[in-house]
């Protein structure tokens, strides 16, 4: 009977320390890392996209034994809400900081919120991954603690200019002026500096500059501007509800661009199609991952899989980017093998993620789900090695159709657009 009381003793003694498995096992721990993004307002179902993203990514870090250089810690997620506001991300960043005690941020998806949030976290020294966020500023400003794996909007500019002239010159039917059409935010101001650059680099007549306030309900007088000028190309940057607004009164207008190329905004959420069916077919979208990129990225399937089972929506650009680039920052916290912020900072750094290393690393791979050979940081904390596909919407798809090398087997751009009474 003793026995028998001490061996009940003792299993209960190993399972309240996690004996039977989970952190507790090995005298671990959490290691908390905050995340600001838009989860209500007007940009709310693009920051629940990352989120999502987000969540399968630490689900994924925690189901196969936590951060092991931390002795099998798990990640805790703490999210803020920014409300798509800067000064509230200010002052979120500044409670994950002080009162959550983060060890690091990952945020803010909108530009003008990751620039406030993110002078916050470089007065407190903590360490802060960028996620989507484009602004140039955001990595100009000598910061030490700030680092951004994506694209600047100077990267994306010269991208979208670029495409636009190499289509003209491959098929012979040429795109010769331009229209801009932004949102007017630290976003699309970048966007659009960048544009004017590229466009006198690449000989292109800009005959529209059209900024307009986000969140805009008629967009009416600018479409018919655009209508009566007829720019060859619309270049654009738009977040989810004004781009649904904008595409829609174009077609209500009857009026197409041989080229209308988009920044990676809200176009390239779930939402979008819906909302507008095909008045959005052939336009032209920048982004940094699309559902072409499993086909060549065969591991990806599975997880992809996976996240449409808890999520019931497919794996989307936003949901993909938040995904790799959380395994940015994973990695660098193994590395450091430490809690402190100045050694998860110094980790990051030093980052240097190869598709040959990738092989072998399972954080690698994860973060290289982005179409990029290699991912480290520079002096200014910004990845020099972006890549960024190409695609456009093809029987309400978005398709790869640029760079060759990740192009589906059949795939190719429709070269100009069709009028409407073509489409008709």
């Amino acid at each position: 009977m003793r026995k028998v009381i001490v061996c009940l003793i003792i299993g209960a003694f190993a399972m309240s320390a996690g004996f039977w498995g989970g952190p507790a096992a090995y005298g671990a721990e959490e290691i908390t890392i905050g995340a600001i993004f838009p989860l209500s307002g007007s940009v709310a179902p693009i920051g629940r996209t990352v989120k999502q993203g987000l969540d399968m990514a630490a689900m994924e870090v925690n189901r196969e034994g936590g951060i092991k250089s931390l002795g099998g810690a798990t990640v805790k997620l703490v999210y803020a809400d920014s409300r798509g506001d800067p000064k509230i991300g200010l002052s979120e960043a500044e409670r994950l900081i002080v009162k959550d005690k983060v060890s690091a941020i990952l945020g803010a998806y909108q530009s003008s919120v990751t620039l406030t949030s993110t002078q916050v976290a470089e007065r407190h020294r903590v360490p802060y991954v960028t996620v989507i966020a484009v602004a140039d500023s955001i990595t100009q400003r000598e910061f030490k603690y700030v680092f951004r794996t994506n694209e600047t909007a100077d990267m994306t500019g010269k991208l979208m200019l670029g495409f636009l002239s190499d289509m003209s010159k491959m098929t012979g039917k040429p795109v010769k002026t331009l229209g801009f059409l932004y949102e007017n935010t630290e976003w699309g101001q970048s966007s659009a500096k960048s544009w004017h650059k590229y466009s006198k680099d690449y000989g292109f007549e800009v005959i529209l500059d059209e900024p307009y306030p986000t969140g805009t309900t008629d967009i009416t007088p600018v479409i018919l501007k655009f209508k009566q000028k007829n720019p060859d190309a619309v270049v654009n940057v738009s977040y989810i509800s004004d781009i649904i607004l904008i595409v829609k009164t174009m077609a209500e207008s009857r009026w197409a661009p041989k080229a209308f190329i988009s920044g990676g905004g809200g176009e390239i959420e779930p939402e979008f199609i819906p909302a507008v069916g095909d008045v959005a077919e052939y336009n032209y979208s920048v982004l940094p991952w699309a559902p072409d990129l499993l086909l060549v990225q065969p591991w990806a399937q599975k997880m992809a899989e996976e996240f449409k089972s808890k999520n019931n929506v497919d794996l989307s650009c936003n949901s993909a980017e938040g995904y790799a680039i959380f395994n940015v920052l994973i990695d660098a916290i193994e590395r450091a093998g430490s809690k402190d912020r100045e050694k998860i900072r110094d980790a990051l750094a030093q980052t240097n993620i190869t598709k040959e290393g990738a092989a072998t690393n399972i954080a690698w791979q994860r973060a290289l789900l982005l179409p990029y050979k290699q991912i480290a940081f520079g002096p200014d904390g910004q990845n020099p090695y972006v890549r960024i596909p190409i695609c456009q919407f093809q029987k309400n798809q978005l398709r790869v159709v640029f760079p060759p090398d990740v192009v589906p087997p059949g795939i190719e751009p429709v070269w100009p657009a069709p009028s409407w009474d073509e489409r008709s």
